[in-house]
């Protein structure tokens, strides 16, 4: 999506209800190089690390906003992706943005098995990028951010083919 957050549909639909709780549909990649590094971007609104991620926009697949995240953050261009986990436990899954809004989150986890292109350090969206070994993640935007990451890896970790659901 490009341009501002106020034209998204997540922008758009927090104008029309303010406020009030909402389900909000998002997406994260796992992208790891060739010595096992997972990538994080820095993100350009509170230049905190965090993975490539977002909010689905209406008419777009899961998987086409996977991939559209991907390129708006990174420039890559997602070939494959493995779906892992959903995660949609209103008791781990909910919470308050920096605004007051508060968001019940589910969440698509999605392992990028093959991409193309060169990394870009800077986009629209971030002001760097760097691939970090899984065992010393930089510093997420905040602790629910941090045990959700961690969460991520462990879900990665133990992925068996079936898809995790929480």
């Amino acid at each position: 999506m490009r341009g501002s957050w106020h034209d998204s549909y997540l922008g758009k639909l927090r104008n029309a209800v303010g406020t009030q709780k909402i389900i909000v549909n998002s997406v994260r990649a796992i992208l790891l190089d060739d010595e096992g590094r997972a990538l994080f971007i820095k993100r350009r609104g509170d230049k905190k690390w965090g993975m490539p991620a977002g909010a689905m926009e209406l008419d777009e697949s899961v998987f086409d906003a996977m991939k559209r995240e991907v390129k708006e953050e990174t420039g890559l261009n997602v070939l494959q992706a493995t779906l892992i986990a959903i995660y949609s436990s209103p008791t781990t899954q909910t919470f308050t943005d920096r605004w007051g809004n508060e968001h019940h989150v589910i969440e698509y986890l999605f392992r990028v098995d093959a991409w193309s292109g060169s990394l870009d350090k800077e986009t629209d969206e971030s002001v760097d990028a760097e691939f970090y070994p899984v065992d010393n993640l930089p510093e997420a935007s905040s602790e629910l951010f941090a045990r959700h990451h961690l969460r991520v890896f462990k879900d990665y970790e133990k992925y068996d083919g079936k898809v995790i659901l929480e």
